[in-house]
């Protein structure tokens, strides 16, 4: 049986707070974070970050953290690296001040 998850993040309540960054984002993720150039694009990242992986979570049987489910990029689709999520898709988007995301699994 598949399993679906969604969630939706409003970019403003995103705080740009080390201690967040970590809670969130793999260490994988972390570089891309800071290459961002601007805070408004960090925070659009993260946002987008938290909803696939809330997304995810939302479709497992068990609770993982959210920082060890590293998201990486094959021909410009998100993707899950960890071996145990490679058959999941995920589809993230933005918009001025949301970020969504489903999972399917």
């Amino acid at each position: 049986m598949q399993k679906i998850g969604i969630d939706i993040v409003e970019v403003k309540r995103i705080k740009l707070k080390n201690r967040i960054v970590e809670l969130i984002l793999h260490c994988a993720e972390i570089e891309i974070f800071k290459s961002k150039s601007n805070k408004r694009s960090q925070k659009e990242f993260l946002a987008g970050r938290w909803a696939a992986k809330e997304a995810l979570i939302k479709t497992l049987s068990q609770p993982v953290a959210m920082n060890n489910i590293n998201i990486a990029y094959q021909n410009q689709q998100p993707v899950f690296e960890n071996k145990e999520f490679s058959n999941y898709l995920v589809s993230i988007s933005h918009e001025k001040k949301y970020a969504i995301a489903v999972v399917i699994g």
